[in-house]
């Protein structure tokens, strides 16, 4: 994802936050695998999806991070579908 005036490549803060407020689908495909393979980047999203206060983007961010951060997990597991 090209965010805003960031010349970076890297999941710093400013482009968490920039996905969260103006990414499309494939940005978040894009934030959430990588939250999936480092759990630094998941409380990274976590901290900055907390900051952005409860509009819905955030509330989504916060459910998915906690969901898929790598290690143990701290959330309560999904019930199963039947």
């Amino acid at each position: 994802m090209d965010h805003r005036h960031l010349t970076t490549r890297q999941w710093s803060a400013a482009a968490v936050d920039s996905a969260l407020e103006r990414g499309d689908l494939q940005d978040w495909r894009e934030l959430f695998a990588a939250v999936r393979a480092s759990a630094q980047l998941a409380e990274l999203v976590l901290r900055v999806a907390r900051q952005r206060g409860l509009d819905g983007p955030s509330m989504l961010a916060t459910a998915l991070a906690e969901l898929l951060r790598p290690g143990p997990s701290q959330s309560t597991p999904l019930p199963q579908m039947r």
